[in-house]
C-alpha cells in the first residue's frame, strides 16, 4: 500500500503537459506560416489584381480598418498598381499576422477571383506540417461547391475552434 502512495506522488500531470505542448506547437506552427507568409508577400500581393474581393472581405472580418480599406481603395483610383497597393495592405497585416488571414486570403471566393493564388496555396499545404486552417483537398474542389473547405469558409466564431490560437498573438 505504501508503495502505491509513492506512485501517485510521481505521477505527471499530463493534461497540463498537453496543453503546454500544444500551445508550444501552435506557436511554432503559427511562426512557420508568418514565414512562409514573409517570403511570398510579393507573388501573393502580384496575384491580387484587383480590389474586389479581397479588401472588402479583408474589411467585412475586421482584418483592416474601414479607414485602411478606404485609403486602399483611393490608392487604387489615384493609379497606384493594385498589387502595390496590396503589398502594403499585407505588410500591415504581417505586423499582427493570425492564421485567420491565411484563412481569408485562401477563401473559395478569393482563389476563384485570383487564380493565380493557388500555387501560393498549394505551397502553404506543402510547408506547414498542421494544415488544419488548410484543410480539404484540392483546390479545384474548392471552386466546385460549398461542401468543399468547410473549415475556410466557417465565421469568426469557429475559427479559434480551428486554430486554437488566440487571435493577434501569432507571433
Amino acid at each position: 500500500m505504501a508503495g502505491g502512495g509513492r506512485d501517485l506522488s510521481i505521477r505527471v500531470d499530463t493534461d497540463s503537459q498537453d496543453i503546454n505542448d500544444k500551445t508550444l506547437k501552435e506557436k511554432f506552427l503559427t511562426r512557420l506560416a508568418l514565414r512562409h507568409f514573409r517570403e511570398n508577400k510579393v507573388e501573393i500581393a502580384d496575384a491580387i489584381t484587383q480590389p474586389f474581393p479581397f479588401l472588402m472581405s479583408l474589411r467585412d472580418r475586421d482584418l483592416i480598418s474601414e479607414q485602411r480599406f478606404e485609403n486602399a481603395l483611393e490608392a487604387c483610383r489615384n493609379l497606384v498598381p493594385v498589387p502595390r497597393v496590396m503589398y502594403n495592405v499585407l505588410s500591415d497585416l504581417e505586423k499582427m499576422f493570425d492564421v485567420f488571414l491565411l484563412e481569408t486570403l485562401f477563401s473559395r471566393v478569393n482563389l476563384k477571383a485570383y487564380p493565380n493564388l493557388n500555387d501560393i496555396f498549394r505551397s502553404f499545404r506543402n510547408v506547414v506540417p498542421d494544415q488544419s486552417y488548410l484543410q480539404g483537398s484540392d483546390e479545384q474542389e474548392r471552386l466546385e461547391g460549398p461542401s468543399s473547405q468547410l473549415s475556410l469558409q466557417q465565421g469568426n466564431n469557429n475559427r479559434r475552434e480551428l486554430f486554437c490560437l488566440p487571435r493577434g498573438k501569432g507571433t
